[in-house]
């Protein structure tokens, strides 16, 4: 999600102007520092929501303190209706339909229970792999009615199956893309339907998709002007050289790891071929030793 900050996240946040946050998946804390980066220019406070965080996440929290944030080792279902009701909320934890439609609906039941209108939403993960396939990041977490059939394997644009080699096939994924349920665009979708709540949804497609969910009564004529500047002709063409400069480094890094193999596979049958000499000569010198050993003195 912090491949969003600069172009749109902050300006989002600097035009609604929260001074109640929540992050929910801080991961590694790439996101988690310009969030508090901005409570700490602004007075803000953030609540940081992660069960599971990288050891990296405690580093950043170190370089901050109490004044710009509260820390909860929960997960979001958990943490939120204990928690005051944000003016905006960042969402990029588990990324399936029945947590994500679960940290919405809280976030709404929360905010009336304050009598306050919803958060400023900004959702990572509205497009693929997971706009329309759920991923688990421990299946034992959700009931058997809460979750789809699913393996450890792979995904691959384009495909509705599952692969042995595709993307993120380390995790939990649905065995089918798409139908009732599935995947964190569907719960955005079926949340903003069933919410009773008057809402502006806004989604960009790209570095796999952030959705952006106002209720009208946070929406400002200035936060929507810049929400209809990010879908431009000019923007549009600035992201897609943001894409295309992000798809190059990664076909450097591949052009790099498949040279490194090639040179490695090589090296290794160098090694082969050197071994299989020693073998050789390992064998005429048994030969000649047993045959001057059965030759009589």
């Amino acid at each position: 999600m912090n491949r969003f900050w600069h172009r749109y996240l902050k300006p989002l946040i600097d035009t609604a102007q929260p001074h109640q946050l929540i992050e929910i998946g801080a991961d590694r804390g790439w996101n988690t520092r310009n969030i508090l980066t901005y409570c700490r220019q602004t007075g803000a406070r953030a609540d940081i929501i992660d069960p599971a965080p990288q050891a990296s996440l405690h580093q950043v929290l170190a370089d901050f303190g109490p004044a710009e944030y509260r820390y909860h080792p929960l997960k979001s279902v958990a943490a939120i209706p204990q928690l005051d009701t944000p003016d905006l909320a960042l969402i990029d934890g588990d990324h399936n339909w029945a947590t994500v439609y679960s940290e919405l609906t809280l976030l709404q039941a929360r905010a009336e229970q304050q009598n306050l209108p919803p958060p400023i939403v900004l959702g990572h993960d509205v497009a693929w792999p997971y706009a329309r396939r759920d991923m688990y990041y421990n299946p034992d977490d959700l009931d058997a009615s809460q979750k789809h059939a699913h393996a450890y394997m792979g995904m691959l644009p384009g495909v509705n199956e599952l692969v042995e080699q595709g993307m993120n096939g380390v995790l939990a994924n649905a065995l089918h893309e798409g139908g009732p349920r599935n995947g964190v665009l569907t719960a955005y979708e079926d949340y903003i339907e069933s919410s009773g709540i008057d809402y502006t949804f806004r989604k960009l497609p790209f570095f796999n998709g952030l959705g952006i969910l106002v209720p009208a009564a946070r929406m400002t004529p200035r936060l929507q002007a810049l929400i209809d500047s990010f879908f431009t002709a000019e923007s549009l063409q600035e992201a897609c050289m943001a894409i295309e400069a992000d798809s190059m480094h990664l076909r450097a890094i591949l052009t790099q790891t498949e040279s490194c193999l090639t040179r490695r596979t090589a090296a290794l049958e160098r090694a082969r071929e050197a071994i299989d000499l020693q073998r050789q000569r390992i064998l005429e010198l048994e030969r000649l030793l047993a045959a001057r050993a059965s030759t009589p003195a």
